[in-house]
């Protein structure tokens, strides 16, 4: 049983059989990711996930058609790159791609379809499905000869694991957000294969761990979450994060702060890759910046490509380095740029056109995790310029009406939220018992900020009732309540409630969009 729900597997890995065959040590390299994935995976999960994994060197047209059936009914496409699998003249691993690409594509979903590197490619051999997403390296590029080598655990055993940890951590994430949206009936829908291949063509999986029950709620619990449901706030967007692109010395720098940055809450871009060439690459970055909350650089002591048709109108061609920074300060995003107190700038050679990024007024020189540091601490500041003006004191405002002025309630509850202003209506749970809904009422009574009282079809006596609950609580209450307002909504012809201390609406020819609006804004006031 796959992890994620109405699918036969929730990987299925895409790569050229070249790509596997034994190396120096005897390893296959694709098997040994696939062995060291599924660990990482289950550790997070706590639970085996069905990992597809074809190992039987399919020959015959049948053979084929029966893998794409799987590649249909998999939740995630892992493509594994590199100059074998993009082979223009490799037939298999091309099918399985479109095969995937025609299936899944759903609006509103999230990209289901991720890659891995085990040597670098041409970005112009590239698929566009491919072009723009992030390739996690497994590779490293030797600083003498320039030779580039697949990562493996014997080779840089460190390295390895920690490309493959974060590598497994992106995917617990998306698999979870599979799960969630499948759960909810807004996942993606599988066409499921119509037989399995004979155990010889797959690899086994390990026994699976049973999920645990969801434990069994009680009254308080419910009560509490029909609470939280019913208060209205403005939670704010992630902020945003362009973390620009660098070169492959501060590659891992630049994986480490992506993930510390995802971890508190913070969105980082691009998702992917930026396209190479100077036009497309312009318009990705700019794209980005128009809605990021700041810019970070990393910068090593390697200078970036510099292509002749990346320029702004009337200028030189610029670096990619140059240009990220020369637009996000167009722009006015705020910038961090980074780099190793160990590079001294002024030793760098004169042939390297990013050195004088090195030496810039938001450059800081110093360990990466005190970096890090401050990202969060320039983020923090900016959240709270950002921060929505909610009511007066940041507390709520309580809507009381009965049920049958719900509907009343709801477009005033709706209301508040939509100006920042937050609010909260009576608990309405059937599972709780009379005892919760009364200390509930109470407690908004003697909480709020302002009161609404909801006079639509609900009696008099009722309306009156709850004015004298409120005359009983206000000895209770740490301030008075700064506003007090009955709202005589639908049907008309009420007799008058007879009270003084309150602000009286008469909406009972009807709740207009300019009505609730000017009576919010009275609430902020």
């Amino acid at each position: 049983m796959a992890y994620v729900s109405g699918f036969t597997s929730d990987i299925f890995i895409s790569y050229a059989s070249i790509d596997n065959e034994p190396d120096a040590q005897e390893v296959r390299w694709v098997s040994r990711f696939r062995n060291d994935l599924g660990i990482a995976l289950r550790r997070r999960l706590g639970r085996d996930i069905e990992i597809f994994f074809d190992q039987s060197g399919l020959r015959a047209y049948d053979d084929l058609e029966q893998l794409l059936k799987h590649v249909r009914a998999s939740a995630i496409f892992l493509a594994v790159c590199s100059p074998s699998y993009l082979d223009p003249g490799r037939k298999w691993t091309g099918d399985e791609l479109k095969t995937f690409l025609a299936t899944a594509k759903s609006p509103g979903d999230p990209n289901r379809l991720v890659t891995i590197e085990v040597l670098p490619v041409e970005t112009n051999s590239l698929p566009t499905e491919l072009e723009n997403l992030k390739r996690t390296r497994f590779y490293t590029t030797d600083k003498e000869s320039g030779t580039d080598l697949p990562l493996t655990p014997a080779s840089e055993p460190l390295l390895y694991n920690e490309r493959l940890q974060q590598f497994a951590q992106n995917l617990v994430q998306l698999l979870r957000e599979l799960s969630a949206r499948t759960v909810s009936g807004k996942g993606p829908e599988p066409a499921q294969p119509e037989k399995q291949l004979e155990p010889a063509q797959a690899e086994k999986q390990p026994e699976r761990a049973q999920p645990e029950k969801e434990p069994q709620k009680t009254s308080t619990d419910r009560a509490a979450d029909a609470e939280t449901r019913q208060v209205a706030s403005v939670a704010a967007p992630a902020p945003v994060v362009l973390l620009a692109q660098v070169t492959d010395d501060v590659y891992d720098e630049r994986q480490k702060v992506a993930v510390y940055l995802e971890q508190f809450g913070m969105k980082v871009v691009p998702v992917g890759e930026y396209p190479e060439g100077g036009p497309k690459f312009a318009g990705a970055v700019v794209a980005d910046l128009e809605h990021a909350d700041l810019f970070v650089q990393l910068l090593g002591r390697v200078r970036s490509n510099k292509p002749e048709d990346l320029r702004g109108e009337g200028e030189q061609a610029k670096s990619y380095a140059q240009f990220q920074y020369d637009a996000a300060r167009r722009l006015g995003v705020p910038v961090l740029q980074w780099r190793h107190p160990e590079i001294d700038p002024t030793t760098l050679p004169p042939g390297n056109w990013d050195r004088q990024l090195l030496q810039g007024p938001d450059v800081r020189a110093m360990g990466l995790q005190d970096f890090m540091k401050e990202i969060r601490g320039a983020m923090d500041n900016l959240r709270e310029k950002q921060q929505p003006t909610p009511a007066p004191r940041g507390d709520f405002v309580f809507i009381n009406a009965d049920r049958s002025d719900q509907e009343l309630a709801q477009t005033l509850f709706k209301a508040f939220n939509d100006n920042a202003c937050y609010a909260v209506v009576p608990m309405d749970d059937s599972s709780a018992s009379a005892k919760e809904i009364e200390e509930d009422l109470q407690a908004n009574l003697i909480d709020c900020h302002g009161l609404v009282l909801v006079y639509g079809r609900a009696s008099l006596a009722w309306v009156r009732a709850q004015i004298r609950r409120l005359m009983k609580l206000e000895g209770q209450r740490q301030q008075p309540l700064r506003v007090k307002t009955i709202v005589c909504g639908p049907p008309p012809a009420k007799p008058d409630v007879g009270v003084s201390g309150f602000k009286v609406v008469d909406w009972q020819d009807g709740a207009t969009a300019d009505r609730v609006g000017e009576m919010v804004k009275g609430f902020q006031g």
